[in-house]
């Protein structure tokens, strides 16, 4: 690893035996139509109409007189310095996550080198921070906890040949077995006095790319299908968000469908089978109330440009721990499948997730973070439509996992004597 040193510790709390209350909000930012649609190269033209809307959720977490955030949007990504400085300077909200779904039936600016000079961009940024002070109006006590389901929605689009060459193998219509795939479905709580559902976290690793170039109306994909059935079948008040996982080389089964080939009906098949797996999975009982402690911690690293030495990629991510058992790691960028499974393992911690497409105000947006292996073999997001150094992303997960040991305690701070 090329001088990839830990810049700056910016923060660094621990909320003990306190009271939990929590806020949400939804807010539309769909742009007007005539805007350009991310994600695809292929798209030649600006979106023409609106399928379903594109949304910001917002969830806040007060506890001990501190505020987290986390604001969900569906776009392909996201990176607003805005809206994290002025939450945190006139807002109160210490740490805010921004994390995209990486939705590519979404808008982008038109002038994406500067997007906080277009409209859109900044009015959608208006609205988000307008959310997030309404929501602080309407936090409630709540209680929290943590729960896992499982599905096969897609497979690993890097096919790795006898030969060691890669084919990128985009779609998957037959099904066919793919490695490394992981089906984990990460489920974080959180519930009123009387048990109702108020936010439910789904973190799972999978491209939204079921629509594909030819579409022009704006649409969340799959993921948007996925919280609309969630929403409707908690119930009045129940808020779902979607954090993608590790998924920067996972697509879906039915990736880049045509409209003609009935691409909305599958993105719905395939969202709403998601729902159902993590309705499945939300049968047990959630644990009994507990107190809630909240650790957060954000570094900034100084990686290398892989093709040009002398340029920087600072690059920061956010670790959080909740109730000394559950554990993650948020990635600005596009992380291979493989980091978010190696987390998972070596942690302590009895539950662990990687939150990808992540930003939290400095540095700048990764692209893809494929693994060492992947670089050296090559492909799409591994050897090309990449750009930071050969192991950044394995210098991430350890130093979460590090991170881990140290909250618990479990790490000496002075050498054992011989």
């Amino acid at each position: 690893m090329k001088n990839a040193l830990s810049l700056n510790l910016l923060l660094l709390c621990a909320v003990s035996a306190a009271d939990l209350d929590v806020a949400t909000a939804t807010v539309e930012i769909t742009a007007p139509i005539g805007y350009p649609m991310g994600g695809y190269g292929a798209r030649k033209d600006v979106s023409k109409g609106v399928h379903d809307p594109v949304l910001a959720k917002v969830l806040l977490i007060r506890s001990a007189g501190r505020q987290f955030g986390i604001v969900t949007f569906d776009l392909v990504q996201i990176a607003s310095p805005r809206i994290v400085r002025e939450a945190r300077e006139t807002l109160g909200i210490s740490t805010l996550l921004e994390i995209a779904s990486h939705d590519h039936s979404a808008p982008v600016p038109k002038n994406r080198q500067d997007p906080e000079s277009d409209p859109w961009f900044h009015t959608m940024e208006d609205k988000v921070l307008s959310t997030l002070k309404q929501a602080q109006s309407h936090y409630q006590p709540a209680q929290f906890s943590v729960g896992q389901a499982s599905i096969y929605i897609g497979h690993n689009r890097r096919k790795v040949n006898e030969d060691g060459s890669v084919t990128m193998f985009w779609r998957d219509a037959d099904r066919l077995p793919t490695h490394p795939v992981d089906p984990h479905i990460g489920l974080l709580r959180f519930t009123g006095a009387d048990g109702r559902v108020l936010a439910l976290l789904v973190n799972y690793a999978c491209h939204a790319v079921v629509l594909g170039p030819d579409n022009l109306d704006f649409s969340a994909d799959w993921p948007g299908y996925m919280y609309r059935r969630l929403e409707h079948q908690l119930g009045a008040g129940a808020v779902a968000y979607f954090i993608p996982g590790a998924g920067g080389d996972i697509n879906p089964y039915d990736d880049k469908m045509s409209v003609t080939e009935n691409a909305y009906a599958i993105a719905q098949k395939t969202g709403e089978s998601v729902a159902d797996a993590v309705l499945k999975g939300m049968e047990t009982k959630p644990p009994k109330p507990q107190p809630f402690d909240l650790r957060v911690s954000q570094q900034t690293y100084d990686f290398a440009d892989r093709f040009d030495p002398s340029a920087r990629v600072p690059t920061e991510v956010t670790r959080l721990m909740f109730n000394n058992d559950v554990g993650i790691l948020a990635m600005p960028g596009e992380p291979f499948v493989r980091f978010q499974m190696n987390l998972r393992d070596q942690s302590p911690l009895a539950n662990t997730f990687l939150f990808g497409y992540s930003f939290s105000g400095e540095g700048k947006w990764a692209g893809y973070l494929p693994t060492i292996e992947a670089a050296m073999q090559g492909g799409y997001g591994a050897d090309y439509q990449t750009h930071i150094e050969v192991g950044a992303g394995e210098s991430m997960v350890d130093r979460a996992v590090v991170w881990f040991y140290e909250q618990l305690g479990k790490l000496r701070d002075v050498p054992d004597k011989p």
